[in-house]
């Protein structure tokens, strides 16, 4: 949820990111003093998290160094895109300055009283006071117009809250709530943003974080510390009403002083209907300077020429609100303006009928690639001064008008980049003109380099790949050491449980196993067609019946889970790897008990296959098995279910989308194919058909996805 900061806050914030000697700890000291600020770098810090412990730290020191100057350039980002869009109005900015001396002062409050109460740490009361009305400043963002007139005067609560319900079924409270919990770190400050309107009866029965909230959030109410509020909570805390204005004294002097170094409007002038002005704009300057930072970013990393133009249109529809865009070559042997590029929801006709003589000197787009200037549409003294050209690029693009800025060919000289903008959209436009200059000036640039930098990717291809080669050689002599030591352990055990008659099986598998490990890690060193599989007949169901009996020794941990079999009589020997095919059944065997964490049954099952194959490239003249492995899981997703042999799809949070990849591309190196049959709540079956006389890698087998449920 986007969250406007408060403007004199966020302008010296991007003025100290872009010192030269820009710390951490200077732009944390002003980061805990914005809650929106605040809100966004716990955001952030939990986003970039692996995984989340309620124990983990949360400090706000301690969340500006996890996530370091790349996470403050991309929470100025994230603050400057919506306020870049919806430039505060005076009376919204008061009404968001209100809210955070508020804020501040309750952050400052809290603190104070949970030293007084010796309640500990003080650090997390702070937290949860700064961030106690974040949802009162998702709903300003969200709605101004409703919010702005009550958020200054502390005795349109009630009102305030029955808009709330009014408009989105909930409180700002609740809110709120969600907020800390769905995106922080910071999950002791829920309950104080979820409770902090309560009444004070209610409060009597509240954890002391709550209360020391609610208190200071309370005695924060206005200008001055009230009676009634005073007295309210001396009752709850049996603290003497003269301490606790005390308290308030030092918050309200220590908010003031942070909001005189920053320049802050006072507040009374907000009470008195100041008028200066009618927006609070950033510096534009500094504006352009950030959004160029991370756009640039952005360009360095985009994948060639379709994935750097990606990015044009979408810097222009985020930070300008832009969403029609064309560009035009230059051709100088036919001195002629050629669309190269269009994108937009309007532009329906093929690109390439967009074809500009420069003989017609007149147009906008002659103009702009002849000068070398920016010119628009909206500018000229008379309607009748636009060309019919200008008018088609315009109604082409369905927009009142448009923009034409210089955009330097890849291939010399000078083209243009088209901008459709709409009349009461312009003026805003022509504000940000320098960042729309800086924008189409990156982009340019980033083209024109491409080739230079795709040759050079080329030519580093193959000096990474030789240094991937030997840090996996290493990595693999160093893995091979200590299992030689555990098979020479495993020969004195051996030799022992044949005297004692006991362990001798288990001890084979294990030996196994171990092997099986070895030639998997030596295959990482290998290059693809030198590991070919290692086809020769096996017993198929006694090679299942040992891998059920090697996972059901391991489900003592998971007492839910039940492994059942139904192995099809008089199968003939599979000619297959049986290294791999058993690697392919064990993926699909974790696989389906990680669908079922609460426990389920898992049905292996193998048959011959007297019909033809399900798969496109199943050779229909010879017979094939199929091994089918089916759990009662919840179901795969029908939106990823197209893309599930794709490395990096998986609906399991934490995994890394590999295994089903993996086990495909098995299964297709032995001549057979995988498929899927899955039904939302109901389950997953996976299939593996193999030949039964073992084709071998050479048969092309294609994938299908069937929308049947198979047991």
């Amino acid at each position: 949820m986007q969250l406007s900061v408060f403007p004199y806050l966020l302008e010296r914030f991007i003025q100290i990111r872009h010192e030269p000697s820009a710390d951490l700890s200077a732009l944390s000291r002003l980061i805990r003093t914005d809650p929106a600020l605040c809100f966004m770098a716990m955001r952030l810090d939990r986003s970039m998290a692996s995984s989340i412990h309620p124990s983990d730290s949360v400090g706000i020191d301690e969340t500006v160094s996890r996530i370091g100057l790349a996470g403050i350039d991309a929470i100025a980002g994230q603050a400057l895109t919506g306020q870049a869009l919806n430039d505060l109005h005076h009376h919204q900015a008061l009404a968001l300055g209100w809210l955070w001396k508020h804020a501040l002062t309750t952050a400052l409050l809290a603190r104070g009283l949970a030293l007084e109460l010796d309640y500990r740490p003080a650090e997390e009361a702070y937290i949860a006071g700064l961030l106690h009305d974040i949802g009162k400043m998702a709903l300003l963002a969200r709605t101004p117009a409703a919010c702005v007139p009550m958020l200054a005067d502390p005795g349109q609560a009630q009102p305030l809250l029955e808009a709330e319900e009014q408009l989105i079924g909930s409180d700002h409270g609740r809110l709120g709530e969600r907020m800390i919990q769905r995106h922080t770190r910071a999950w002791f400050a829920a309950d104080a943003a979820r409770y902090h309107a309560a009444s004070a009866s209610a409060m009597m029965n509240a954890l002391p974080l709550v209360q020391v909230v609610w208190a200071a959030h309370r005695m924060a109410g206005g200008p001055q510390a009230s009676s009634d509020a005073l007295s309210t909570v001396a009752g709850l805390f049996n603290r003497p009403s003269g301490q606790l204005r005390r308290l308030w004294a030092t918050a309200e002097k220590q908010a003031q002083a942070v909001a005189d170094e920053l320049g802050v409007v006072p507040y009374a002038a907000a009470e008195s209907g100041y008028t200066g002005g009618n927006d609070v704009p950033l510096k534009g300057e500094i504006r352009t300077r950030t959004i160029m930072s991370g756009v640039c970013g952005e360009l360095l990393k985009a994948p060639g020429r379709q994935g750097i133009l990606r990015i044009l249109q979408h810097s222009l529809s985020a930070y300008l609100g832009i969403d029609s865009v064309i560009i035009l070559d230059h051709d100088p042997g036919n001195n002629t303006l050629i669309g190269s590029y269009a994108a937009g929801i309007g532009l329906s006709l093929p690109k390439s009928r967009l074809r500009i003589p420069l003989t017609a000197s007149g147009c906008l787009p002659a103009i702009c690639h002849t000068s070398g200037e920016t010119v628009d549409s909206f500018s000229r003294t008379r309607r009748e001064a636009l060309t019919i050209i200008d008018r088609q690029l315009a109604a082409y693009m369905r927009k009142d008008g448009i923009v034409c800025v210089p955009f330097p060919s890849r291939h010399g000289g000078s083209a243009c980049l088209l901008a459709g903008v709409d009349r009461d959209a312009w003026p805003w436009i022509k504000q940000q003109a320098p960042l729309l200059k800086a924008i189409a000036a990156a982009v340019a640039d980033t083209l024109d380099k491409e080739p230079a930098r795709g040759a050079e990717g080329d030519r580093r291809a193959p000096d990474q790949l030789a240094s991937a080669r030997l840090r996996t050689r290493k990595i693999v002599h160093e893995i091979n050491n200590p299992l030689s030591i555990i098979k020479n352990y495993i020969k004195v055990l051996t030799l022992q449980a044949e005297k004692s008659l006991s362990g001798e099986n288990e001890l084979r598998i294990i030996n196994e196993e171990i092997n099986r490990v070895g030639t998997l890690i030596k295959s990482l060193t290998a290059t693809p067609s030198a590991d070919p599989p290692h086809m020769a007949p096996f017993d198929l169901n006694a090679a299942i019946t040992e891998l059920l009996s090697l996972f059901r020794e391991s489900l003592p941990e998971r007492p839910a889970i039940r492994l059942e079999q139904d192995l099809g009589a008089h199968l003939p020997a599979l000619a297959s790897d049986r290294n791999q095919l058993k690697q392919a059944l064990i993926n699909l065997l974790k696989n389906a008990m990680e669908a079922m964490p609460d426990g389920g049954t898992i049905h292996v099952k193998t048959r011959m296959i007297e019909s033809p194959p399900r798969h496109t490239g199943g050779n229909h003249g010879k017979k094939q098995i199929r091994i089918s492995i089916c759990d009662d899981g919840p179901g795969i997703d029908e939106g990823i279910k197209n893309d599930l042999f794709r490395e990096n799809v998986t609906s399991k949070r934490g995994h890394d989308g590999l295994g089903l990849s993996i086990v495909n591309e098995t299964v297709r190196s032995l001549g057979g194919a995988l498929l899927c049959d899955s039904i939302p709540g109901r389950g997953t079956c996976f299939h593996i058909e193999l030949p039964a006389g073992g084709n071998g890698p050479d048969n092309e087998t294609a994938l299908s996805h069937s929308g049947a449920f198979h047991g």
